[in-house]
């Protein structure tokens, strides 16, 4: 062990070493303050969505009828009736029973007779008007993806536009063609008396709204139901 050659100054301030030191950092004061919940964090779902809610979502972005849809709905409609009116034409210059041009006065056929043949004739002409409305409704509702029923009721409304549309024109040139004639002599051939033709005309008019206002909604019913079966398919893939 060593020791210094000169003895420690009695007199010396132990602590004036110390002095030179840096001084010690200050401790900082800080208050913690506690974050508040936010009163909405109780409403938060952190569900993943179903297949109803996303639909129901998309249905307020883009439901609704839509013009478009609905007109195209619309051609379909007219092709069809189109197709199956020449269809059953034909088929009955086929057969050679010329019913078509003249249900009620086309004489008795097979265990039919003549009355019995028109009304099976008008009821052929229902059925091709409910399937024509039922396609251009599925075709609106297909197009639209939403709002099946609204797309039948344009399809619907795009109708009878255009055949009032048609009805003026008809009208106007009705004395050129002689159509007027044409019209007369197909509504006096219907065998109903002249007191109850008037109830009959409305009648058959309620009947035409009927037939074609429903196949137009329940086709634009089915056709936006294909899109749910796709919606669910997807999401539960």
């Amino acid at each position: 062990m060593s020791y210094p050659l000169y003895p420690a100054d009695p007199n010396r301030d132990p602590a004036e070493p110390f002095r030179k030191l840096d001084t010690a950092p200050t401790a900082v004061v800080m208050t913690a303050v506690e974050t508040q919940p936010d009163p909405w964090d109780e409403f938060t779902d952190a569900r993943p969505l179903t297949a109803e809610e996303a639909t129901e979502r998309q249905r307020e972005a883009f439901g609704g009828p839509k013009v478009g849809s609905g007109f195209f709905g619309w051609l379909i409609a007219a092709a069809t009736a189109a197709l199956l009116a020449g269809l059953l034409v034909a088929a009955d210059t086929v057969l050679e029973l010329d019913v078509v041009p003249d249900p009620w006065g086309s004489g008795d056929i097979g265990p039919f007779d003549a009355l019995t043949i028109g009304w099976i004739v008008v009821g052929t002409l229902l059925a091709i008007v409910f399937a024509s409305f039922y396609c251009g409704g599925y075709v609106a509702g297909r197009m639209s993806r939403f709002s099946g029923v609204a797309q039948g009721l344009v399809v619907w409304l795009w109708a009878v536009v255009i055949a009032v549309i048609v009805g003026v024109v008809a009208a106007v040139l009705g004395a050129r063609l002689g159509l007027e004639d044409a019209v007369l002599s197909a509504v006096r051939a219907v065998p109903v008396p002249d007191d109850l033709r008037l109830t009959a005309w409305i009648g058959a008019a309620v009947v035409v709204v009927a037939v074609t206002l429903g196949g137009a909604i329940l086709g634009g019913h089915l056709g936006v139901r294909y899109h749910r079966r796709v919606d669910r398919a997807g999401l539960a893939a």
